[in-house]
């Protein structure tokens, strides 16, 4: 009798999206990256914005998760302004416990009210990358 070997078609993985936090609350920070580093996203940290554009101008990114209020030369929103000037494909997600701070500001993709749970994050993802018509196998 001979063997008879079952072949396995398999399609090369797609890349995981790159979403880089910035996030001054360390706890904050940590938690978010890793629930999304588990749900097969790469994910690049930054304790201020920046440092944010440091890595922005340094490595690709596909979304940017900031808070709004952090310690700095600039806050989340003109980092989300350099982002739209400097990066028009990196999609945006701001954050804050004050919808008042971004009300009127404009410039990113989608804001998430603090405290948040990561399953609104996770919303918050998807709805950016179904807009960009490029929904990752991470989130499908």
């Amino acid at each position: 009798m001979s063997e008879q070997h079952a072949t396995v078609d398999s399609e090369p993985a797609a890349p995981a999206a790159i979403v880089l936090i910035v996030e001054d609350e360390s706890l904050v920070r940590l938690s978010s990256a890793k629930h999304l580093r588990e749900a097969g996203f790469e994910v690049l940290e930054a304790n201020s914005a920046d440092e944010a554009l440091e890595v922005l101008k340094r490595l690709h990114v596909d979304v940017v998760f900031s808070d709004v209020t952090m310690p700095g030369r600039i806050d989340g929103l003109g980092l989300t302004r350099w982002v739209q000037e400097h990066r028009p494909a990196v999609k945006t997600i701001v954050t804050s416990g004050s919808e008042e701070a971004v009300m009127n500001a404009g410039g990113y993709d989608v804001f998430l009210s603090k405290p948040y749970r990561l399953v609104d994050l996770d919303y918050c993802l998807q709805k950016v990358f179904a807009s960009a018509q490029e929904l990752p196998r991470t989130l499908g």
